[in-house]
């Protein structure tokens, strides 16, 4: 990483301002931390060949390979930068995800026309950002970017739409707005369209992308103190990612790992208070135990797995079906931690 240096901005040029080369932001010390922590260490080398000043023209075909490869670059930022972003959403750290979000809104700008639906996703997540740190009306200016981008595209997925209609209930769940969220959520009144349906018809019901959609209902709905209806739909969420998570050689990535165990945690959090048996709240450790694995997280899979069989052994006994497929389940996690370092030797 480059070494920073003190800058006075009163030494500075008269009507010259220093700001961040990425995103513009005044280039002060605590964005420069930000940037440490964030998206622009992981990017800085892939930019070089971008930003270096082309010195030889050349033939018209070795211009057009440097063209595609330039294409080719940038949209590899685009995914990489779109991926922290979403990584950095679901951890919370919505102050590191507003660069990621900028990066790939930009890199996305840059292979795609203004109105492209391919800013989208870009927008979402800027929206997204903007909520969990109460920035309201910024929100609601990127989501309408979104919603105008959607109207006037010839097509868009289903999982766009689907993602639209989540922060729009993200945002009004958050200004406790919760009837609007519902509406956003699970029916939109105006088009007769569920929300989960639309995600439902780019993936199946039971894929792990749903999962959100359910999560934010009942985030809702234990707002509104429906407790019953928020552990049915809590308890969906659960149910997915079980079923998905028996899948052999099952693997996340760092987004949808991190989407996980936002929402585990906070469903084993809502099981802990509301409901009555330890039970419920150990098979979610469990769950995030197996997340973990999928994730090569070996160390914070055992650390769950053992959480939830000491749980179901002081309720259930070390005879129970549950002790004994949890105690298996640890066995394996440790041959799988010394073939996993077999290979990296």
């Amino acid at each position: 990483m480059t070494t920073s240096i003190h800058i006075n901005p009163l030494s500075n040029s008269k009507g010259v301002k220093l700001v961040c080369e990425l995103c513009a932001k005044p280039a002060d010390e605590d964005h420069q931390n930000i940037d440490a922590r964030g998206i622009h260490d992981k990017i800085c080398q892939l930019l070089i060949p971008l930003r270096t000043p082309i010195t030889v023209l050349g033939s018209e075909e070795e211009r057009e390979h440097r063209e595609k490869q330039t294409r080719s670059r940038q949209l590899h930022l685009v995914q990489i930068t779109k991926l922290e972003a979403h990584k950095l959403l679901f951890e919370g750290q919505y102050d590191l995800a507003i660069p990621a979000a900028l990066q790939a809104l930009r890199f996305s700008m840059s292979v795609s026309s203004p109105n492209s639906i391919n800013l989208v996703p870009s927008y979402l997540l800027l929206g997204e950002a903007s909520i969990g740190l109460k920035q309201y009306k910024q929100a609601e200016d990127y989501l309408s970017l979104a919603k105008w981008a959607i109207l006037k595209a010839d097509e868009c997925e289903n999982t766009i739409r689907s993602q639209l209609h989540r922060n729009f209930g993200l945002l009004y769940t958050s200004q406790g707005q919760y009837e609007k969220a519902l509406d956003q959520l699970a029916l939109d009144v105006n088009d007769g369209v569920d929300k989960i349906y639309y995600i439902s018809l780019a993936k199946t019901p039971e894929d792990i992308a749903v999962t959100g959609g359910y999560f934010q209902l009942g985030t809702v709905f234990h707002h509104q103190d429906r407790i019953d209806h928020a552990a049915a739909v809590f308890d969906k969420v659960v149910s997915i990612w079980k079923q998905v998570l028996k899948t052999p050689d099952m693997k996340l990535d760092a987004a949808q790992m991190a989407e996980a165990v936002q929402m585990l945690s906070s469903i084993h959090a809502f099981r802990s208070s509301y409901m009555g048996s330890p039970i419920m709240a150990a098979e979610v450790l469990y769950t995030l135990a197996q997340v973990y694995h999928a994730s090569l997280k070996m160390d914070k899979a055992k650390e769950f797995a053992t959480k939830a069989l000491d749980s179901f052994e002081a309720v259930l006994g070390r005879e129970h079906l549950l002790s004994i497929e949890v105690r298996t389940y640890l066995g394996s996690l440790s041959v799988d931690a010394i073939n996993d370092y077999k290979v990296k030797v």
